[in-house]
């Protein structure tokens, strides 16, 4: 028996002897990656302090050796994609400044505008072949405020002035201020700076003469003798605004794209919304669009803050871009009729009259080589219009047909658009900030109709806990 149980004992054993092997070579493996690790970051670390020593023997002695030098040395390496991002006493003061407690509500909101601006600059720099971090250039220039005026007179996200502008063929008139559009002037901004980079053949010496000029740093050049310059060895002849420029783009640049590393939160802005893109052909009133879409005027206009009168003043010659705010709330009868209304009419004074004042449908027939680009010329009607009054699909022939180049409302369209509208006047919405020491019970006692659970119901709300700071839809009516 004490035989038959040791054999037992044996067999039992002699499984488990592969699986012991293989977990003590697991934990060599683990234990192998871990000495790499450090080991490259131990290398990683004396190669940035190496380079901090030569940063300090040859650019500027000022530069610091510490551990968080390295530190950032090594993050704003992994920060570089095109446009280097060098290292210097002057960078880490900016540095400095950006990530100190006093500047951290402002890089907070500026991390917030950048949901919006972002988007929308890649988009034009991938077009046209700007390095995506040429973005960052306008928060140095203006804080992300389309509305911004500069002492000397510049104006908008990019900071055109009058005279720049119009050589980029910017509109500025009684209706529109192209400088302030952030399509069209980031579109500018990329021809500049290819220029400029073409020029100089260095891309911070072009950002650099996107604050002083083209010239200034051409005489610069020509006053310093050095054949190619660097922007640091360059910097002694510019102006004195222009060699902080440069440190303030680096600093803002590696900041903004190191935020997690400094616990910055993007505060919540108004332009927190997903929008879409529409070409407008006619004169548009963005009041229309804002009742369309049920959003305050002023919010819709901080999506389009080119337009001085909330026209959008479109022509079938020079289309206008509107950026819609997608919301959950869009009436589509409105919209329509606030895209699509004669320029001259009042939708909200005067729904009654839309229906009536619809003239009659006309038709054309198609000639041969014409396309919907042609007849949509030709007549003034957009090709989004003439495809949907004529069921056409983009691949769709024309060739020999009869089109509707004009057409009424659809009757039930504007009786549905004239009880919307009632509604709309018996029932509005608006957007409360709670405040410290609010409660439901508190907020619902303000408004007339309003109620806990209406409250609750409207806002998707599963208690009735509250923080400052949230926003909470009120119906009122």
């Amino acid at each position: 028996m004490i035989k038959y149980n040791a054999l037992l004992s044996l067999v039992f054993c002699i499984p488990c002897l592969p699986v012991m092997a293989q977990e003590i070579l697991l934990e060599d493996y683990k234990t192998g990656i871990q000495n790499s690790m450090i080991e490259l970051i131990d290398i990683s670390q004396e190669q940035a302090f190496s380079q901090l020593d030569s940063i300090r023997e040859f650019i500027d002695p000022d530069t610091g050796n510490g551990l968080e030098d390295a530190g950032i040395l090594k993050r704003l390496h992994g920060t570089v994609k095109t446009i280097p991002l060098d290292y210097n006493s002057q960078v880490k003061s900016f540095i400095d400044k950006y990530t100190s407690k006093n500047y951290l509500p402002y890089m907070n909101k500026l991390l917030g505008l950048s949901n919006h601006f972002f988007p929308i600059y890649e988009q034009v720099f991938d077009e046209m072949g700007l390095p995506e971090e040429v973005k960052y250039l306008s928060v140095v220039e203006s804080s992300l405020d389309p509305h911004l005026v500069s002492r000397s007179g510049a104006v908008g996200p990019w900071q055109f002035m009058y005279a720049t502008a119009k050589s980029y063929n910017l509109d500025m008139n009684n209706y529109v201020d192209e400088r302030k559009d952030l399509y069209i002037s980031s579109y500018a901004v990329t021809q500049y700076l290819k220029e400029a980079h073409d020029q100089f053949g260095d891309w911070l010496l072009a950002l650099a003469s996107y604050n002083c000029g083209r010239g200034c740093v051409m005489r610069a050049i020509q006053r310093s003798g050095i054949a190619a310059p660097s922007f640091w060895e360059l910097s002694p002849y510019l102006p004195r605004e222009t060699q902080n420029y440069i440190p303030k783009y680096i600093a803002m640049t590696y900041v903004l794209s190191n935020a997690d590393y400094y616990g910055l939160v993007p505060t919540e802005t108004d332009l927190d919304l997903e929008s879409k893109i529409l070409m407008v052909d006619k004169q548009v009133d963005l009041r229309q669009v804002a009742s369309a879409i049920n959003m305050p005027l002023e919010r819709v206009r901080k999506f389009n803050p080119s337009y001085k009168k909330g026209i959008v003043n479109g022509t079938p010659e020079k289309p206008k871009r509107l950026l819609l705010p997608v919301t959950e709330n869009i009436n589509d009868s409105l919209l329509y009729l606030a895209l699509n209304a004669p320029s001259s009419l009042s939708i909200s004074h005067d729904i009654d009259n839309f229906a009536l004042a619809n003239v009659d449908e006309k038709r054309y027939k198609v000639k041969r080589g014409e396309s919907l680009s042609t007849i949509s010329k030709k007549f003034g009607v957009s090709i989004q219009n003439l495809r949907a009054w004529n069921g056409l699909s983009t691949a769709s022939s024309i060739s020999g047909r009869t089109l509707f180049i004009q057409k009424p409302v659809n009757s039930t369209l504007a009786k549905n658009v004239k009880a919307v509208s009632s509604s709309r006047a018996a029932t509005t919405t608006i957007v409360y900030t709670v405040k410290r020491g609010d409660s439901l019970d508190r907020i619902a006692n303000q408004y007339k109709g309003v109620t806990v659970s209406k409250l609750k119901a409207d806002n998707n709300l599963k208690s009735s806990l509250i923080k400052p700071g949230m926003k909470l839809k009120i119906k009122k009516g």
